[in-house]
């Protein structure tokens, strides 16, 4: 016997139906945001040891990391393509707290944030947020900390430079253009940190961020999860 919520859930279907961010069709009753065969079709990343991983190699002789994980692994033209282009430039905020709340969820198996204090998502710089509207990395990241029960951190650490975007930058380049690009404003209380960005191309912002941290607390860790990795 169906419940109040289902018969709600299905009178509201009927008269404002929702649809799928990647392939817009409609959306099931039970579906959220995507529809199953585009949640099927995104190239997940399987990864059981988190400290030694493809992920985690990043960060290999550039700054010391407990822990990596990417949701997936971004191919253009693909679900994983679409996924990203609505959160960072179509205006969907909602799709990054869904999409970091199912992240948090498959990690929780297996035992991801163990011993994991705290969140911070990855700063965007105030002129690019107050352009978009918001910053999808800290979209993400609520998802995670809502289904984690972490606290999450904003305003400790600030970004300093409305750096050029990262697409299309050699790894070099790359590098140069994350130069000195966070400062913090205070001390986070917690010693082991966990630090949400959308995608993980060359790790440079994730290293930049983990430097300017470790620099000013060097007793704390360090764990970075992503949605995509590149």
């Amino acid at each position: 016997m169906k419940t109040l919520l289902a018969w709600l859930r299905d009178f509201f279907d009927l008269f404002y139906p929702r649809f799928c961010a990647v392939c817009g069709c409609r959306l099931g009753v039970s579906e959220q945001k995507l529809c199953a065969s585009c949640l099927l079709k995104l190239p997940y990343l399987s990864i059981k040891d988190f400290s030694d991983n493809p992920v985690s190699r990043m960060f290999w002789g550039k700054v010391p990391v407990e822990r990596a994980f990417s949701y997936f692994q971004y191919q253009h033209d693909s679900e994983a393509h679409l996924v990203l282009m609505k959160l960072k430039y179509q205006h969907r905020p909602d799709l990054g707290l869904w999409m970091g709340s199912l992240m948090a969820r498959e990690l929780q198996k297996d035992g991801f944030f163990d011993g994991v204090e705290c969140i911070v998502p990855v700063p965007l710089h105030w002129r690019r947020q107050w352009k978009r509207g918001y910053n999808q990395s800290e979209q993400l990241a609520r998802g995670v900390a809502r289904v984690a029960g972490l606290p999450l951190l904003k305003g400790y650490v600030r970004r300093v430079r409305n750096n050029e975007t990262q697409t299309h930058k050699s790894h070099a380049e790359r590098i140069r253009n994350v130069e000195n690009l966070f400062r913090m404003r205070r001390a986070i209380p917690y010693t082991h940190i966990l630090l949400v960005d959308d995608v993980l191309t060359t790790g440079a912002t994730l290293t930049s961020l983990a430097k300017t941290i470790l620099e000013a607390q060097p007793d704390v860790r360090i764990s970075v999860l992503t949605l995509a990795k590149a």
